[in-house]
């Protein structure tokens, strides 16, 4: 799976590796994480773009997020430091550019991608479990 960040793309995994890492660092639970961007984004379907953003800026601080996005990156590249990506966190934080190549979206959007993907795997995961 992969998404981008400040124009920069990124390939990540979810497996236990990153729940554990992103739970030992923050005491928080991955998925849980997700879900909750997820959910804040259907609830709040209906609102214009920045009432939408304040409720999903609110869900985790910065510095958590982070640390989420790193523990699903290093998954796939080791080398990518936590300090590239609060980088790009910081000069992404704000309202979502006129741009339509979805390359440099606040990074609440880019957590709520990411938790779509999540979604779309763990459903394949279903079904491969549902046919063995």
């Amino acid at each position: 799976m992969k998404f981008y960040l400040c124009f920069k793309e990124y390939n990540y995994k979810l497996n236990l590796a990153a729940c554990k890492s992103f739970y030992e660092q923050t005491g928080k639970d991955l998925n849980y994480t997700l879900l909750r961007y997820l959910n804040s984004c259907r609830e709040s379907a209906k609102a214009d773009t920045a009432t939408r953003l304040q409720m999903m800026f609110g869900l985790e601080d910065f510095a958590v997020i982070a640390k989420l996005l790193h523990c699903l990156i290093t998954q796939e590249h080791q080398e990518v430091p936590l300090e590239e990506i609060e980088d790009a966190m910081f000069r992404v934080g704000w309202m979502p550019t006129n741009s339509d190549t979805g390359k440099c979206e606040p990074w609440p959007l880019v957590v709520t991608l990411i938790a779509t993907q999540v979604s779309e795997y763990y459903s394949l995961l279903d079904k491969k479990k549902a046919t063995t």
